[in-house]
């Protein structure tokens, strides 16, 4: 089997609330209303078509249709699907990954989901069994509640998705503690007491207002803190770990990122992902790197539409050492996808799917009705 053409469907979809985060280094990121996704479609010497997501795309990083698909025919065309190694290995060397720039792991999820969904229908087997096979049938996500000044409207959300059945919630901070400190309030209070909270300054705070943040925080019973501090440095974190008592997490992108965060102790949970770490094949790694040293792991998030979000419960399915609830809420977040039947939360929780590839769930009507050009 041989990929012979690529296609691009380009869409954007609104989320359901114009979301906001903190901005590395302090300060507020702009509000988010919507965002740009493309699918890429690879059709084979054998008929069958594979699927990629590149998932929630930064504007100032979207480079033309045209030059997209010339890259990407570059990567593909002639390839075949079961060669991953070599793929990732040459999309490294094209495309290197860079802690500001995301495309680069954007466009590696997106080819690596597409020879997986190919794979999957070759062999006719769920993505997870050519990953060894499911270590669980369902995975504990965790909602997302991003920054909003009113506590009722986050009051509104956390009791819409307690009676939704969530038992596991991140809230965003980072901006202004003494918002968060009554905000991370009304959660603890509207989740109740059992309900895993973590929190996510994405890099909003210094190392030392990040330490004295936590312990003031910490009476809220966290589950962790990720990205507490701008940079990701191991060296801070490790200092930052031993000043306070909850779990720190941290996105871990590359192999080498994972080897210097665990040999300066720096963390106790990894964040990885299909987008975050350039496709199922590395994120793997990684977990294999994680699990080896004794290091928890979630799954964390862009914001992936209904078919990334497969193939993250794929590559969740098959790792061991998942030990907090994973973000994977675009299902909840966008208002509308190209699935032919939507995920559902039940009970905190998305099941493992259990059919063949990706790309048969794919709906290309509602895929055109969202093409945006």
């Amino acid at each position: 089997m041989q990929i012979t053409s690529i296609e691009l469907h380009p869409v954007r979809v609104p989320r359901v609330y114009g979301t906001q985060i903190a901005r590395e280094g302090g300060g507020a990121r702009a509000q988010v209303d919507g965002s740009l996704y493309v699918f890429v479609e690879a059709k084979t010497t054998c008929g069958l078509s594979g699927w990629g997501e590149i998932s929630d795309i930064p504007e100032a990083e979207m480079i033309p249709w045209a030059d997209l698909k010339a890259e990407l025919e570059q990567w593909l065309i002639g390839r075949d699907p079961f060669d991953l190694q070599s793929l990732h290995q040459q999309l490294r060397e094209d495309r290197p990954l860079v802690a500001e720039v995301e495309m680069p792991r954007l466009l590696a999820a997106a080819v690596d989901m597409l020879c997986y969904d190919l794979q999957s229908q070759q062999a006719q087997v769920p993505i997870y069994q050519l990953l060894g096979g499911a270590c669980r049938q369902e995975v504990m996500i965790s909602w997302v509640a991003y920054i909003r000044q009113d506590l009722d409207l986050l009051r509104e959300e956390i009791q819409q998705k307690r009676a939704a059945g969530f038992r596991a919630y991140k809230l965003k901070v980072g901006v202004d503690i003494d918002l968060d400190d009554q905000r991370l309030a009304v959660l603890r209070e509207v989740a109740g007491p059992a309900a895993s909270i973590k929190i996510d300054p994405n890099g909003g705070w210094t190392f030392e207002d990040a330490a004295e943040n936590i312990r003031r925080l910490s009476r809220y019973n966290l589950a962790g803190v990720e990205t507490p501090v701008a940079g990701r440095d191991p060296a801070q974190l490790a200092a930052l770990r031993k000043q306070v008592d909850v779990p720190l997490l941290e996105h871990v992108w590359t192999t080498s990122d994972a080897l210097a965060y665990i040999e300066h102790g720096s963390l106790d949970c990894f964040n990885i992902g299909t987008t975050g770490c350039g496709g199922i094949w590395p994120a793997r790694q990684i977990a294999s790197l994680a699990e080896t040293a004794g290091v928890g792991l979630l799954l964390g998030s862009t914001v992936e539409m209904g078919p990334g979000t497969l193939a993250q419960l794929h590559l969740a399915a098959s790792l061991p050492g998942l030990t907090l609830p994973s973000d994977l809420i675009g299902a909840g977040l966008l208002a509308d996808d190209v699935l032919k039947s939507p995920l559902v939360y039940q009970e905190s929780k998305l099941p493992v799917p259990q059919t063949v590839g990706i790309g048969p769930a794919i709906c290309r009507e509602k895929l055109a009705q969202l093409r945006q050009l």
